[in-house]
C-alpha cells in the first residue's frame, strides 16, 4: 500500500486528507474503500454541527431506488459471493423475490427504458414500499460497504418523515461534490466513460452477465488522482 495526503478545497474550507491505495497496479473497483473513506470525510465536514436523523431502525429510504454505478455493481457482487453460504442464500432469495415483484409491477420493464421520466419513476418506486435485498430488521445489513448514493442521502428532518418525502418536509444535507456522480463514468479508470448506472435490484443479475468483462488497470495513485480531479471539476 501506498500513503497519499493532499488537501479537499470545497465552500472555501480546507479538508487534509491521508488515506492508502494500493501501491501496484489496481482496477477501479480496488479503490471504493478508499473512496469510501474520502466520501466519509466530505460528508461529516459538510454536515458540520447539524445532527443526522439517519439511524438503525430507519429504514424509509432503504425502499427507494438505489442508482449504483458499474464499478459498484462488481464491489457488491464480490461481497455477496464472499458471505457464508447460508447468509448467501438468504440475500441472493431476497433479491430473486424483489425483481419478482418488480416484474409484476411493471417497474422492471421501466427501469430498462431508455425513455423514462426518472423523477416520476422514483415516486412510483418509493410508493411500492419494496425494500433494499440488503435490507434486514430496517437496517442495512451491509452498511460499512453500502453505495455512495445511500451514503450521500442524508437528512437532518425528523425521521418519520421519510415515510411520505416531500420537498416541504426533508430537509437534506447538501454536498459540495458528489462521488456517485464521478462512479457513474469510472469504469474506465479515468472519469471519461459514459455515465452508466443501474438500480442496485439488478446488480447480481448484470454482475453474471459482466463479471469476466476486461477491466482497466492503473497505479493505484493514478486512479485516485484521476478520481478526484474529476470530483473538484477538473478536466
Amino acid at each position: 500500500m501506498a500513503e497519499i495526503t493532499f488537501d479537499l478545497r470545497f465552500d472555501g474550507r480546507t479538508l487534509p486528507v491521508r488515506v492508502e491505495v494500493p501501491g501496484g497496479p489496481a482496477r477501479p473497483v480496488d479503490l471504493l474503500p478508499v473512496l469510501h473513506e474520502i466520501n466519509g470525510k466530505l460528508i461529516e465536514a459538510a454536515a458540520g454541527d447539524r445532527q443526522v436523523s439517519c439511524q438503525a431502525g430507519c429504514g424509509a429510504c432503504c425502499r427507494q431506488i438505489v442508482p449504483i454505478s458499474e464499478t459498484e455493481a462488481r464491489y457488491l457482487a464480490d461481497l455477496v459471493a464472499a458471505l457464508p453460504d447460508e447468509r448467501r442464500r438468504r440475500v441472493i432469495a431476497r433479491f430473486g423475490e424483489v425483481l419478482r415483484a418488480l416484474a409484476e409491477s411493471g417497474m422492471l420493464a421501466r427501469l430498462g427504458s431508455e425513455q423514462a421520466d426518472w423523477h416520476q419513476l422514483g415516486l412510483d418506486y418509493f410508493r411500492l414500499g419494496i425494500a433494499c435485498p440488503f435490507l434486514e430488521d430496517e437496517s442495512c445489513s451491509i452498511h460499512p460497504h453500502r453505495p455512495a448514493s445511500c451514503r450521500e442521502y442524508l437528512v437532518t428532518s425528523p425521521a418519520a418523515n421519510c415515510a411520505s418525502p416531500t420537498a416541504d418536509n426533508i430537509a437534506m444535507v447538501e454536498l459540495p461534490a458528489k462521488m456517485s456522480r464521478v462512479l457513474n463514468r469510472f469504469s474506465d479508470g479515468r472519469g471519461d466513460a459514459p455515465a452508466r448506472w443501474m438500480a442496485l435490484p439488478l446488480l447480481l443479475e448484470w454482475a453474471a452477465e459482466h463479471c469476466r468483462d476486461p477491466q482497466p488497470v492503473l497505479p493505484g495513485a493514478e486512479l485516485l488522482r484521476n478520481f478526484m480531479n474529476r470530483l473538484v471539476g477538473r478536466v
